[in-house]
């Protein structure tokens, strides 16, 4: 286990967490340098907290799993995507797919070009039926900036059924979703640290096998609570390759949709040298470098078009999808097309 975790990370029940706390224990290396009889001692521990214990410190390991290529590709074909109420953004994933589940994607992007608007888009549109584009399930919003809003969640969600009613025509109203519903169908979580939220990593994956109806995750964003001053580089990193591992673990097995918001940072590249000067150049690039970027799937920074400041949305990293850039727009409504999309891009779809 990494030295540096919190021994207030592990997964214990309140009364056990606090013996440990109290006896000064402050990271998993200081309770793993004890004896396991000794700590009993000390701690004077039930046999129940001790098995309790032991299996936070020394946990037994997972069999290894292994599929076929074909089973893989028969898995993924089954999965449903989950629109972002815009055909060009839908489009960045290959033909009309939007939000591909059992993945990472990123949205990164300067403040104010709309990645919690889109994040807030999303956890509605996951609960739609998959006939408009939807997974017919519930989402969860992890919070580590304040950035939900009620009110602007219900606007979205009440433009969203009022829409679903007019492509759906066959839809059933007696069992039409309802505003209320929206709202009730994404659970809230507030995190502050960045030790909350890699514990909160931890139970996640405790949460979507309790509720196999989650079908989405947004977290809003992944680089905020890292940004204080941290002493110790190498201790946030494996902090962030920690839940980098717990999301893309969530994603794969739970084939849930993982949308993580990044913000971005300026990074310093040493230029040429002349003589006695020498140019520096300044990068903006997402927060948390390559540690954090090894772990999603598709890559998106929004921003605006130069010339008629249009959204832009553009895709620069993805397995099997060519790099692009697609405009939207951000409305009253929520994410839309921006009303020329059609004649902007090649890769308009003509289904609603």
């Amino acid at each position: 286990m990494a030295a540096s975790r919190p021994a207030v990370t592990l997964r214990l029940s309140a009364i056990l967490r606090d013996k440990v706390l109290r006896s000064g224990y402050t990271t998993v290396a200081d309770l793993c340098s004890v004896p396991l009889p000794d700590l009993v001692a000390e701690l004077s521990l039930s046999v129940a907290q001790t098995e309790e214990l032991k299996r936070q410190l020394y946990p037994s390991p997972e069999p290894l799993k292994s599929f076929t290529a074909n089973e893989n590709w028969e898995k993924e074909k089954s999965w449903a995507s989950i629109t972002t109420s815009s055909k060009a953004l839908d489009s960045l994933f290959g033909g009309s797919q939007g939000i591909i589940p059992g993945k990472i994607t990123e949205i990164c992007g300067l403040p104010g070009m709309g990645k919690t608007q889109l994040g807030l888009q999303l956890c509605i549109n996951a609960q739609l039926p998959p006939s408009a584009g939807g997974a017919g399930g519930t989402s969860i919003f992890i919070d580590t900036e304040g950035s939900l809003i009620a009110s602007r969640v219900a606007q979205i969600g009440s433009a969203s059924l009022q829409r679903l009613a007019e492509i759906l025509n066959d839809y059933d109203k007696e069992a039409a979703l309802t505003a209320d519903v929206l709202l009730q169908g994404i659970q809230y979580c507030r995190v502050h640290s960045p030790v909350e939220l890699v514990a909160m990593g931890r139970v996640l994956s405790e949460i979507v096998r309790a509720q196999p109806k989650v079908k989405m995750i947004v977290l809003d964003s992944i680089s905020f609570p890292f940004r204080s001053n941290f002493s110790d580089i190498n201790g946030r990193t494996k902090l962030v390759a920690t839940l980098g591992r717990q999301l893309s673990t969530i994603a794969r097995d739970f084939n849930v949709a993982v949308v993580v918001i990044n913000q971005m940072t300026t990074k310093i590249d040493a230029g040429s040298s002349n003589g006695n000067t020498r140019s520096d150049q300044s990068v903006i690039q997402p927060a948390l470098g390559e540690t954090w970027a090894n772990f999603c799937t598709h890559r998106i920074r929004l921003g605006m078009r130069q010339g008629d400041n249009k959204r832009t949305a553009h895709l620069f990293k993805s397995p099997n999808i060519m790099d692009q850039t697609v405009p939207f727009a951000i409305e009253t409504d929520g994410i839309r097309d921006v009303k020329d999309y059609a004649s902007l891009n090649p890769y308009s779809s003509s289904t609603p």
